[in-house]
């Protein structure tokens, strides 16, 4: 049988990550670092998009 807990834990360290990529947006824009914001800001899109592509819902509304 499945245990819960593995994926409960792997949904935490995923929204840890998350939010890890957005705080650091947010820190090179206060500190007026563009280049690095834009850069952070593109990684941070990325692993959102693909965070949704292997979310399980996100492919049963596709079909």
């Amino acid at each position: 049988m499945l245990d819960n807990s593995s994926l409960r834990e792997n949904t935490a360290e995923e929204n840890q990550i998350e939010d890890i990529l957005f705080r650091a947006v947010n820190l090179f824009e206060k500190t007026g670092l563009k280049d690095l914001a834009t850069k952070w800001d593109t990684i941070l899109k990325m692993y959102a998009g693909k965070k949704e592509l292997n979310n399980p819902s996100f492919l049963e509304n596709q079909l």
